[in-house]
């Protein structure tokens, strides 16, 4: 198994009432997904940029997501405190 951090930019749309996932953007390190977030985040509802740890060869998660930026409307499951 080898693990690997994956940095993750992801912008939101309104969908009526509900928010969906707009476009996502893989990115190369931290400082690029929040860099990223700030820049979609003046054309969605909100953005947000996080780090996962996956494994390289399954996807498979090994940890829970760390929000490194938000902005804006987020779904509930997103958990800003």
């Amino acid at each position: 198994m080898t693990a690997k951090h994956y940095f993750i930019a992801q912008g939101f749309v309104k969908d009526g009432r509900k928010l969906a996932s707009g476009q996502t953007f893989q990115e190369r390190s931290a400082e690029a997904a929040i860099a990223k977030a700030t820049r979609i985040s003046v054309r969605f509802a909100g953005a947000v940029a996080f780090e996962q740890l996956a494994d390289d060869e399954t996807g498979e998660t090994l940890d829970e997501p760390k929000l490194l930026f938000t902005f804006g409307q987020l779904p509930a499951d997103f958990d800003t405190d």
